[in-house]
């Protein structure tokens, strides 16, 4: 007990102290008489003595009382007595919810009933924009009576919280702190433990009760089973798939089971997602973003139209855009299986060993996605680790993949090692037809310093013999040029292009990748810069339709497919 304050001691004139009640993180608790209106009180003394902290404590103390709700611990006074904050609250007589637990099991039915009346407090309190962020059974108190009251407010809207019932969104941030669905969580969680008598998470590291909550397997199956989906419910780790609201949670429990609504545009939603994969397979990208925009409006959080989304711009090598809607995909399930597009991203990125991290744990789960492969052939490539990518396209190569990009892949990791393998040569001839071979080995024949810049990793599906061929258009000073190789090389020393001898032009200043409805531009690293339609170009980017195409200050026209430029 601190030395300012005895039993017996009499506070701010009135408030006798009889006994110390319990202590914690703020501070410690007394049990006391106001003699001057005759009634017991609770006195917290609150062990931070700075004013600042203080003053925000007792403003929150006053809104709260502005509640006057019989579920909520009243707030009497404060008062402050050696630069220390005292505030005075209803005294509950049994004690709290913790207390309890220590001392006996609940029936279920009972501790059902407690959840319901929690959750109207609850739903009082939130519509009232106030959000606990504290709810466990040491701060749900009981009356002499055996009336349910919450206290210790004093966290209310913070981003703080106690560990073994703190929402796993908590854990990451990004979480508005009047978002109610954290108190959901919290209830969930106090419920089960007064069910099993026992946190679900007591003895792990924060850690390992991360990984479970994550998991969502800490549920009980002797539990019945109405009470198993209402808790499966409420602590389901994904905000959006939990109750929304407290009023939910009350109406769950009143009815003994989880309302389901089967959303007819949800089902439209994801019939109109495979549709847009269809299309997308086909590289059918217009009939693919209608279907997308489509299932989007009949339902904003269909997880497949949102993965479909996210291919279709990571596709288009829209990085940022591809990202924001798997981030959505992923904040409403955790377990969407796009490991292999997550990895993808990080890999458009220059993020190589998360991307590397992500495609592996897709690998084990679907070791004959070439395609994967070949984007872990570009980590390693990219990362300067020649033996994986020559181990790796051994496997590749003995496995017949249906795509040639292994084999030019290959022949652009073994170089800086000195020398072309015979073997890999004699390979490398007999995929002539391959554009991209062609073109790398008579980069390689030029003997260019750099010359990584120069040189193109194919990408898998250049690779697969259903390729189209395609025949684009370019117009360069009143003249038209059309070309329908698959790899064409554009610049001062441009073989298949118009002659654009200008002095900011590089002698290789970009490529362009030419398949039926996949059709893209590369920057090799011109230091005057490739624009696409006045956007400077990083790396690659897709081409639809007519596009105004900046090399240096030399301008040209390209249309994608014959017939456009008249």
């Amino acid at each position: 007990m601190p030395a300012e304050i005895r039993i017996g001691d009499k506070l701010d004139s009135k408030y006798r102290i009889l006994r110390r009640l319990g202590h914690g993180a703020f501070g410690d608790v007394y049990l006391g008489e106001d003699e001057l209106l005759g009634r017991q009180v609770a006195i917290k003394v609150l062990k931070d003595r700075d004013p600042k902290q203080q003053a925000d404590l007792v403003d929150e103390m006053q809104v709260l009382n502005h509640l006057s709700h019989s579920g909520v611990v009243a707030f009497y006074h404060h008062f402050l007595k050696d630069d220390l904050l005292f505030l005075v609250m209803e005294y509950c007589g049994r004690g709290s919810l913790r207390d309890w637990l220590r001392e006996r099991r609940t029936p279920v039915h009972e501790v059902m009933q407690w959840g319901k009346n929690l959750a109207d407090i609850l739903y009082f309190v939130h519509q009232r924009n106030i959000v606990h962020h504290d709810i466990k059974p040491d701060n749900i108190l009981l009356t002499a009576e055996g009336t349910l009251k919450i206290g210790d407010f004093g966290i209310a809207n913070s981003y703080g919280g106690t560990m073994a019932y703190l929402a796993p969104e908590m854990h990451f941030g990004g979480v508005a702190t009047d978002d109610a669905r954290v108190d959901v969580y919290a209830l969930g969680i106090t419920l089960l433990e007064l069910l099993i008598h026992g946190n679900p998470f007591r003895g792990m590291s924060p850690l390992d009760a991360l990984r479970v909550k994550l998991l969502h397997d800490f549920i009980p199956q002797e539990l019945d089973g109405w009470v198993q989906e209402i808790i499966s419910k409420a602590t389901h780790p994904t905000p959006e798939l939990r109750f929304q609201t407290m009023r939910e949670f009350q109406e769950a429990i009143e009815a003994k089971h989880v309302s389901y609504i089967f959303d007819r545009n949800r089902i439209k939603a994801d019939a109109l997602a495979a549709k847009a994969e269809e299309h997308l397979a086909k590289k059918q990208t217009i009939k693919a973003s209608k279907c997308i925009h489509q299932a989007l409006h009949f339902c904003a959080d269909s997880v497949s139209a949102l993965i479909a989304a996210g291919r279709f711009h990571l596709f288009l090598n829209r990085i940022p855009e591809a990202k924001a809607y798997f981030d959505r995909a992923l904040a409403i399930n955790p377990r969407t299986n796009i490991q292999k597009e997550l990895g993808w991203l990080s890999l458009e990125a220059g993020k190589y060993s998360p991307a590397i991290s992500l495609l592996t744990d897709h690998l084990q789960r679907h070791a004959a996605d070439y395609e994967a492969y070949n984007l872990l052939l570009e980590c390693f490539y990219r990362t300067d680790r020649y033996e994986a990518c020559i181990e790796l396209v051994g496997l590749m190569v003995a496995e017949k993949a249906p795509s040639d990009c292994f084999v030019n892949n290959l022949l652009l990791c073994t170089r800086p090692l000195g020398s072309i393998d015979n073997d890999l040569l004699d390979l490398a001839q007999k995929k002539k037809d391959n554009p991209f071979i062609r073109y790398n080995i008579d980069r390689f024949k030029e003997n260019l310093d750099p010359l990584r810049p120069l040189l193109l990793f194919e990408n898998y599906r250049f690779g697969l013999p259903t390729q189209r061929d395609n025949t684009i258009t370019i117009e360069y000073e009143g003249r038209l040029w059309e070309m329908k190789e698959p790899v064409i090389s554009l610049g001062r020393n441009g073989e298949n292009g118009p002659d654009l001898r200008h002095k900011n032009v590089s002698p290789r200043h970009c490529a362009i990748v030419n398949y039926y409805a996949d059709v893209w531009i590369y920057d090799l690293g011109s230091p005057q810069g490739l624009f696409v339609d006045g956007k400077q170009i990083d790396g690659k980017a897709h081409l639809d339709g007519v596009h105004a195409i900046g090399l240096g200050n030399c301008q040209l026209t390209l249309s994608s497919k014959l017939g456009l430029l008249l």
